[in-house]
């Protein structure tokens, strides 16, 4: 599978999966689901800092999850982001993933929460951000 980095690019965040139960069956489309809300995340955040780095994969299919690997990457980006803001209530990440680690719908929901927790501050601070500039209406003669 191929690993992309986006910059530059206008991502669209898709409401996170907040009800994880443990009948629940984890997918890669919830994967990428996390990755691309990870990255309108990094987008937030560079409207007030240089974000970090970030390498994220965002175009899993059913032939193939890498999962060990991309769990300490994902966990690790959510690390990264949190690094400016700490949200109430932030469950802490596990960094340390090793193949045949069990993942859990607890470990789905940390996930899925913790970037909800950074989006609703950083959405809620982009939007107070005043936008300057001048608007020129018309054809006059300056």
């Amino acid at each position: 599978m191929a690993k992309q980095k986006r910059e530059a690019v206008c991502n669209v965040w898709i409401a996170p999966k907040l009800d994880w139960s443990s009948s629940d069956f984890y997918n890669f489309e919830d994967l990428n689901r996390v990755e691309n809300n990870t990255e309108v995340i990094a987008d937030f955040v560079r409207y007030f800092i240089a974000g970090p780095p970030l390498n994220t994969v965002y175009n899993r299919d059913m032939k193939h999850i890498d999962f060990a690997d991309s769990l300490n990457r994902i966990e690790s980006n959510q690390h990264l982001l949190r690094q400016r803001l700490t949200p109430a209530g932030w469950l802490p990440n596990k960094l340390d993933w090793k193949a045949n680690d069990a993942f859990s719908y607890i470990d789905a929901h940390r996930l899925e929460h913790n970037l909800n927790l950074l989006y609703l501050h950083y959405r809620g601070n982009v939007d107070a951000v005043p936008i300057c500039g001048a608007y020129i209406v018309g054809e006059g003669l300056i």
